[in-house]
């Protein structure tokens, strides 16, 4: 789509519109820690300003300063997301099928570092983490052995990982552990907690995917819309992502965990094919528009964070649960889309709770879920359940918060 330049709003400085990168270039060259100053001649920044000026809303900042911080993030979420996929650490999926279990920041049969606690030990199919109380920001967030590596989560973790090695090794370990007093527990997986944002979310701003993105951006890449229900199991019901900046041709390239340096249509190819693969008989009528982004979200830092400290309790409410009979399904307003799936479009937490006999708290964050409105999963005897809420902000153990459901039967009930 052509960008309507008397629209464009562009990038803000000090309450004046910037008109001269070299001034940018020049003052990163003076200020920017030995870390990423090799990437400062590179094109990439040059992209960075060239889209932020085209945005169609204002991208203010206050002085200079401002502007430099946000490169300086940016360049080290970046440089953090590459390292990810080129093997510089130990960084992986888990799978529980092949008895790859979820870990972070050790090798041994904990299977998590002093740093972290699991948030749901009991489970196998998720991969959520937080910060153990009374330990250091700075060195929590270390993408080092010990701390974090070995990683066995998914990309929706990653980009938060991401997120915060950009503020640590882009803003100085001083400044991260200043802003960590402010933000409180840090967790790795899950994009809310109750009704508690994740702090790295908070350095992500909503913005326009008709925008030429800026490197560094967040985006999530949607597979088609049945993905999670036909194959509950299943990885790819989207990709967590970056973009990293257009190539020497000025294709742009996107990367998430497990996808390195991908080109839309190289994003759209590999969910289709895991869609044909995860989910047959089903296929995927027009790639184009079925496969496709979805959310962008803009890195920043805020002024002030609205925030009061979350903690979270390292393990919840899990019950046992079952699938109801076919009857008291459709009896309670579910309909039957194949012979394994009923769902019901608007319901609340509460009565799907009820209905399988578990806490609302047993819902966990599914693999893959994008941060808007993503999937939540629960097991129960019989089969799996998942829900989405219909408010993105919503407590998420709230029995009122109005929910669909999806439910795949694993046997006949």
């Amino acid at each position: 789509m052509a960008l309507d330049k008397a629209a464009m709003k562009g990038l803000v400085v000090d309450g004046a519109p910037l008109t001269d990168p070299a001034i940018v270039l020049t003052s990163l060259k003076e200020v920017a820690p030995s870390a990423v100053g090799a990437a400062l001649d590179r094109p990439l920044v040059q992209e960075m300003i060239a889209a932020m000026q085209a945005s169609s809303v204002e991208l203010q900042f206050g002085d200079i300063t401002g502007l430099l911080d946000n490169i300086l993030f940016r360049l080290a979420a970046i440089a953090a997301m590459a390292d990810l996929n080129i093997g510089a650490n130990d960084c992986d999926y888990f799978n529980p099928d092949i008895g790859l279990k979820t870990r972070i920041g050790t090798t041994g049969p904990s299977r998590v570092s002093a740093f972290w606690a699991f948030m749901n030990p009991q489970d196998d199919w998720d991969a959520e983490w937080q910060q153990v109380d009374g330990t250091v920001p700075s060195a929590v967030m270390q993408p080092a052995e010990g701390a974090i590596f070995p990683f066995r989560g998914e990309c929706a973790g990653a980009v938060q990982l991401c997120v915060y090695w950009g503020l640590l090794n882009g803003l100085g370990a001083a400044r991260f552990d200043t802003m960590a007093a402010k933000f409180g527990t840090m967790y790795v997986g899950p994009w809310r907690i109750g009704k508690t944002p994740n702090p790295a979310t908070l350095y992500m701003q909503a913005a326009s995917l008709q925008d030429p993105p800026i490197p560094g951006d967040y985006l999530y890449f949607h597979n088609k819309d049945d993905y999670a229900t036909l194959a509950p199991n299943g990885f790819w019901m989207g990709l967590n992502c970056m973009y990293m900046g257009k190539d020497m041709l000025g294709t742009g390239h996107y990367s998430g965990m497990g996808a390195s340096w991908q080109t839309e249509a190289n994003l759209r190819m590999a969910l289709s094919n895991a869609y044909y693969h995860d989910c047959c008989p089903h296929t995927i009528s027009d790639p184009m528009t079925e496969v496709r982004f979805t959310q962008r979200n803009i890195l920043t830092i805020p002024g002030t964070l609205d925030m009061t400290k979350s903690h979270g309790s390292p393990t919840k409410s899990t019950g046992q649960g079952t699938v109801p009979p076919t009857k008291t399904l459709l009896a309670q307003g579910y309909v039957q889309r194949d012979a394994a799936r009923y769902a019901h479009e608007t319901t609340t937490l509460g009565d799907v709770s009820a209905l399988f006999g578990i806490a609302p708290d047993a819902f966990r964050q599914h693999r893959s879920s994008g941060m808007d409105r993503p999937f939540y999963r629960a097991d129960v005897d019989h089969g799996t359940i998942l829900v989405t809420f219909a408010d993105g902000h919503a407590d998420r153990a709230d029995p009122g918060a109005l929910v669909s459901a999806h439910v795949t039967l694993r046997s006949p009930n």
